[in-house]
């Protein structure tokens, strides 16, 4: 298999209608404790609400490891009009088409002969209006349910500064940041 090149990873983004498209090591996605610690604080309310998010996504040394099973990672983002305080309808629409977004990416790289995806989404999973985890039910959409880089410890503002890319937070648009990590075998 030959390497997936940066030109080819771009012109699949593209086609998919994310803006942002950038290769980088995927050694530069690392959980840390203190982003952890806020997930345990609550604050968004879905600690132990939402198969997606901790404590469901295990503990910081398993997802390192399953962190470096991975070469390499693509960060990308999609922006959008939407009245970030006053519009949670339409911020919800726009988050679960970036979930969406960044399955169609997977599925466009394993057609490329990549077996070993991982996409990571923006946010919290957002498939169900209400996560099976609340009642104990098994998730509906294994398959398709995602963990966002937040949700795995990782500091996603220090992430996209070391790729030198906006980590504003803006009132007229939401800008949806994933990545999707892979290994060429």
């Amino acid at each position: 298999m030959h390497q997936m090149s940066r030109t080819k990873l771009s012109m699949l983004a593209q086609e998919l209608g994310f803006e942002t498209c950038l290769e980088f090591d995927a050694g530069l996605v690392v959980p840390e404790q203190r982003i952890r610690d806020l997930c345990v604080e609550n604050k968004c309310g879905r600690y132990g609400k939402n198969y997606m998010c901790p404590p469901y996504t295990g503990s910081l040394e398993e997802i390192k490891a399953k962190l470096k099973e991975f070469q390499r990672g693509v960060l990308l983002q999609y922006s959008k009009t939407v009245d970030v305080m006053g519009d949670e309808k339409g911020l919800l629409q726009t988050m679960v088409e970036f979930h969406n977004m960044i399955l169609k990416f997977e599925d466009r790289l394993r057609d490329q002969g990549l077996k070993h995806v991982w996409g990571l989404i923006a946010g919290t999973c957002g498939l169900c209006d209400d996560c099976k985890a609340q009642t104990g039910d098994p998730c509906p959409y294994p398959d398709k349910a995602r963990n966002s880089m937040e949700s795995l410890a990782v500091n996603v503002v220090k992430l996209l500064e070391k790729l030198g890319l906006d980590c504003e937070i803006h009132q007229d648009r939401i800008t949806a940041s994933g990545v999707v990590l892979f290994r060429e075998e």
